[in-house]
């Protein structure tokens, strides 16, 4: 086996929608770091087939969904990858084909596309030597397999981020010949899943606030994250119930951290934005305080009482930013109609250019349109304070914000505090 490592990087916020050369590329334009074993690998095909950025959209939804799994079992966020798989793919415009798990590795070699296009494939982190899990946990884990060299050889790429306690798990690409892949995967069910292109299916910003705030209603009615918290403080062995809660808090502040780059990328520089963002930060460091109490618990010794009602705290918390993102009163910043504002924003840039609006919105960089120049943007700007009978401030008048959609229409979200719309 040989490896490469992509180096990972910071989710792009261009939008573009130029696909790009490969798996192995695309991994570095992801924040690993914010997507799990299932999730991770799936978000390298979209941004592959549609562009940097694409894989965001999985984190457009703000969850809590707990399930018992039945006999004495505590309760879980965690899906099971047959469920993931179905909810992933029209959001990441792909369609996921699951087959039927093959046991024996020979079978699953045959599956890859001859054109050397991926295959998606949900097998056994522990028989995966490129994990630290390698012969020492049994887990579900995706990885993307393809055929090279004329069908000779076959390369993984898995761009799972994790510190485990076995090691670090990182971006990796892996080359074997086709008879040593093979072999990992013998006598170990894997799920295959055929992998199609289509178009993703977006919905509008203001549509996916709203159902985040439904639910959030819904969940601050009642007392679920109060009895979700209970069940592992009086879980009678607190040795598993720390060790279970660390995985809990682990996939929260994964589905967080994803749902703040989302709104940072659809709603930069806005309050909501940056209310998931510090949320993503709260969750980080009750995921370091529930690191401590399993070690804590593994030596028997007592549990720091507040992670319990830390959980608690911060899934209300999680709720109630939901829920104020689309009831705003005085002094409110959150965000207002943000889809309402790019359609102006890309309006006034198409009339100030004299330019096919559809061209200016598809445009990451607006200084590669003709005619764009220091003159227009301070056209832009003026004509954008005049619609929202605002004035924005001298230190946000930076080129990189003037020069981006995205930045113009976060630069009206944050001074018009979201409350404005453009006049007619």
């Amino acid at each position: 086996m040989s490896t490469t490592m992509p180096t990972p990087a910071t989710a792009s916020a261009s939008g573009s929608a130029v696909p790009t050369s490969s798996p192995a590329e695309a991994v570095r334009g992801i924040d690993t770091t914010a997507l799990d074993c299932v999730q991770v690998n799936a978000a390298v095909l979209a941004d592959t087939a549609h562009g940097p950025g694409t894989h965001l959209e999985l984190g457009a939804r703000l969850r809590f969904a707990p399930h018992c799994p039945g006999g004495g079992r505590l309760p879980t966020v965690e899906q099971p990858p047959a469920d993931q798989i179905e909810r992933m793919g029209r959001p990441l415009g792909l369609a996921l084909d699951a087959g039927r798990p093959v046991a024996e590795g020979r079978a699953l070699m045959d599956l890859l596309p001859k054109d050397g296009s991926p295959l998606y494939v949900v097998g056994d982190a522990y028989c995966m030597p490129w994990l630290p899990y390698h012969g020492h946990q049994h887990m579900d884990h995706s990885v993307l397999l393809r055929a090279v060299d004329g069908g000779a050889g076959v390369e993984a790429v898995d761009a799972y981020d994790n510190e485990t306690p076995y090691g670090r798990a990182e971006p990796v690409v892996c080359a074997f010949e086709r008879a040593e892949a093979a072999a990992l995967f013998d006598g170990s069910p894997s799920l295959p899943v055929a992998v199609r292109p289509t178009l993703p299916a977006h919905q509008p910003v203001e549509v996916i606030l709203a159902d985040n705030a439904r639910e959030a209603v819904r969940l601050l009615a009642g007392d679920a994250p109060e009895r979700y918290a209970a069940a592992f403080r009086d879980h009678p062995d607190q040795q598993e119930a720390c060790t279970t809660l660390l995985l809990e808090s682990w996939l929260l502040h994964r589905s967080r951290r994803l749902h703040a780059a989302w709104a940072a990328h659809h709603m930069p520089g806005s309050a909501r934005a940056r209310f998931a963002h510090d949320q993503a930060d709260a969750w980080d460091a009750l995921a370091g305080q529930c690191y401590l109490a399993a070690r804590r618990a593994q030596r028997g010794r007592p549990v720091p009482p507040q992670i319990h009602s830390t959980f608690a705290e911060l899934l209300r918390a999680d709720a109630q930013g939901a829920a104020d993102a689309l009831h705003t009163g005085p002094g409110d910043t959150m965000p207002y109609e943000p889809a309402q504002v790019r359609e102006t924003v890309v309006s006034t840039v198409a009339d100030v250019l004299d330019a096919d609006p559809a061209l200016v919105a598809a445009t990451d960089d607006l200084s590669e349109l003709d005619g764009f120049a220091s003159f227009q943007m301070v056209e832009t700007v003026e004509r954008l304070e005049n619609a929202y009978d605002v004035e924005f401030a001298p230190a946000d008048l930076e080129p990189a914000v003037l020069r981006r959609i995205d930045g113009l229409v976060g630069l009206v979200l944050r001074t018009a505090g979201g409350t404005k719309v453009a006049r007619s």
